[in-house]
């Protein structure tokens, strides 16, 4: 049985690793240099924890929209959420926010940004 584990915001190592995660055919502005760490669950799992870092960047979520249910709170930096009504949010550090499986819109990364996330398929 594992013990408890506590959350860093640079990783369980101390340090994130590059990754890609956002999907360049969504980008419309700028360009996603990402970096992460997973504590709990691998891609093809129903539940995943984990800490991820961007630049900033805007990809719009059309069709199947966001790809899974994801609970967030935000480190340091922002993202503004517009929905395709127009109504947008913005949320910045010690913020916690949700996005919901199937949502459309556009999703900006305004500064360099970090959130905990935790997502389910």
């Amino acid at each position: 049985m594992q013990k408890p584990q506590k959350l860093d915001p640079n990783g369980p190592t101390g340090t994130l690793d590059s990754i890609s995660v956002v999907d360049p055919a969504t980008v419309i502005d700028g360009r996603a240099v990402e970096t992460g760490a997973s504590y709990m669950g691998a891609k093809t799992d129903a539940l995943l924890v984990g800490v991820w870092d961007s630049t900033p960047y805007a990809e719009v979520f059309s069709g199947e929209g966001y790809p899974a249910d994801e609970f967030c709170q935000v480190l340091s930096g922002s993202v503004t959420l517009t929905c395709k009504d127009g109504t947008s949010q913005t949320f910045s550090a010690g913020d916690t926010y949700i996005v919901n499986k199937g949502w459309c819109g556009e999703f900006r990364v305004n500064e360099q940004f970090r959130k905990y996330y935790v997502m389910a398929a």
